[in-house]
């Protein structure tokens, strides 16, 4: 069985929290809409590329969504993308 790593810094996002896009923007792999609602599934690190990603899914649809950051950039950003809304 191939070793899972883990993402090198914490993660900001709740698994299976529900999360807005908060502005527009494009993404390394995705295009995100201000809006959206995505729900949070999980997070990957990749060594080779510098990158963590974060994985979402979002209703109505079968495409996984991905929000990839580099180790050098400042997790703290995703403040400025993302606003948790809770679901009633």
């Amino acid at each position: 069985m191939p070793e899972i790593i883990r993402p090198w810094r914490d993660c900001p996002f709740t698994v299976d929290g529900f999360y807005a896009v908060l502005k527009s923007f494009k993404a390394l792999r995705d295009t995100f809409v201000e809006g959206e609602v995505l729900q949070f599934e999980r997070d990957a690190w990749s060594r080779y590329n510098g990158l963590t990603g974060y994985y979402f899914r979002q209703e109505n649809s079968a495409a996984t969504r991905v929000w990839d950051i580099g180790d050098d950039d400042d997790i703290e950003q995703w403040r400025e993308l993302f606003v948790e809304r809770k679901v009633v």
